[in-house]
């Protein structure tokens, strides 16, 4: 007799998005504008598994603030499948209280867990292995994990370490924090290590009881979250801030990775959009005689550059902001900088 598989996605959507501002605002953060397409980053998630997953099996997790903008956007998901937190707890609480929602009407089934905000530039080729995936998982009960097959030495990622080079599934040996660079082109060489996706395929009845042996504060505040309709507020207040990887998946043990060679990003900073956008410049934009220069932002007045090289310029109609990609990191630090002088407007 044949494994029985319910798949569900779970699209996590609660990032604030400072790195992104000036187009990330508070009432729009990143996952929900249009950076690499006429569609926004959430719908371009949904849209590239929208053949494994329907409407009805699709569970959005996000800041409370945002439910209306989740719903506005992904009209076809139902909005009792949009939970909204009150407050950010990081991914771990994120994913448990989607956990135990989707426990109540599927307790079979494999969670596909998916950020809102990334780029996978082959769809096709992801989805083969997200269907070779959730079939593993179903059979077997491991936790599975998208290892990315890296073509640098990112220092801005986690990786995974695994028994043996690819095809997957393999086994994790252990998880490696972000590596300086000399580490890090060690690590590429070897050919086996991988970046560390954020992108799970989640047996729910593995994913729980490691859960309630890992976290078990957060366990307890997932199921109370579904017993107790209206409590989200006090039942946040009392949960720890933990991510999905330091909480549960560095300490379960028994994971297994799947190499993937998707074209994927996390799009986590303007330098991203601009490796990705390299060759696209918007309207109303005269270069001339520049040298790795991107415009991003459709909105704002007129840009013009000349003999300028290796800059990223972000334009709204309020704000241009401009850096070299390698400091993209510090877009945050303006935020706050803003915050403390009062310029709420301005975010």
């Amino acid at each position: 007799m044949g494994v029985r598989t319910v798949n569900w996605l779970v699209v996590l959507a609660g990032g604030r998005g400072e790195r992104f501002w000036p187009l990330s605002r508070q009432r729009r953060p990143k996952q929900f504008l249009r950076l690499l397409s006429d569609r926004t980053m959430i719908q371009e998630t949904v849209d590239r598994v929208a053949a494994l997953f329907p409407p009805e099996r699709t569970l959005v997790v996000t800041g409370a603030d945002y439910v209306d903008l989740v719903c506005e956007q992904l009209p076809a998901v139902p909005r009792g499948h949009v939970l909204g937190e009150p407050v950010g707890r990081n991914t771990a609480p994120s994913v448990a209280w989607a956990a135990r929602w989707i426990m109540e009407r599927d307790p079979e089934a494999v969670l596909t867990v998916l950020p809102s905000d990334h780029a996978i530039l082959r769809p096709e080729a992801f989805r083969k292995l997200l269907r070779q995936a959730v079939g593993y998982a179903a059979e077997t009960g491991r936790m599975t994990l998208f290892g990315i097959v890296p073509d640098r030495p990112e220092t801005g990622f986690g990786y995974i370490e695994v028994a043996r080079p690819g095809p997957g599934p393999i086994d994790v040996v252990r998880f490696v924090e972000k590596p300086d660079v000399v580490r890090a082109r060690e690590m590429v060489a070897s050919g086996r290590h991988y970046w560390n996706s954020g992108m799970f395929v989640l047996p729910l009845g593995t994913f729980w009881a490691t859960l309630e042996r890992t976290l078990p504060e957060v366990a307890g505040g997932a199921e109370a979250l579904v017993r107790r309709p209206g409590a989200e507020s006090a039942v946040f207040a009392a949960l720890p801030e933990v991510s999905l990887d330091v909480g549960v998946m560095e300490r379960a043990g028994h994971l297994a990775v799947m190499p993937a060679d998707i074209g994927w990003d996390d799009v986590g900073t303007f330098a991203a959009v601009a490796r990705i956008r390299a060759e696209q410049q918007p309207d109303r934009v005269h270069l001339d005689r520049t040298d790795d220069v991107v415009v991003i932002g459709e909105e704002g007045p007129w840009v013009a550059g000349i003999g300028i090289r290796h800059l990223v310029v972000v334009r709204t109609p309020d704000v241009v902001l401009i850096l070299p990609p390698e400091e993209a990191q510090e877009v945050r630090q303006v935020v706050r900088q803003l915050a403390e002088r009062g310029c709420h407007e301005l975010l």
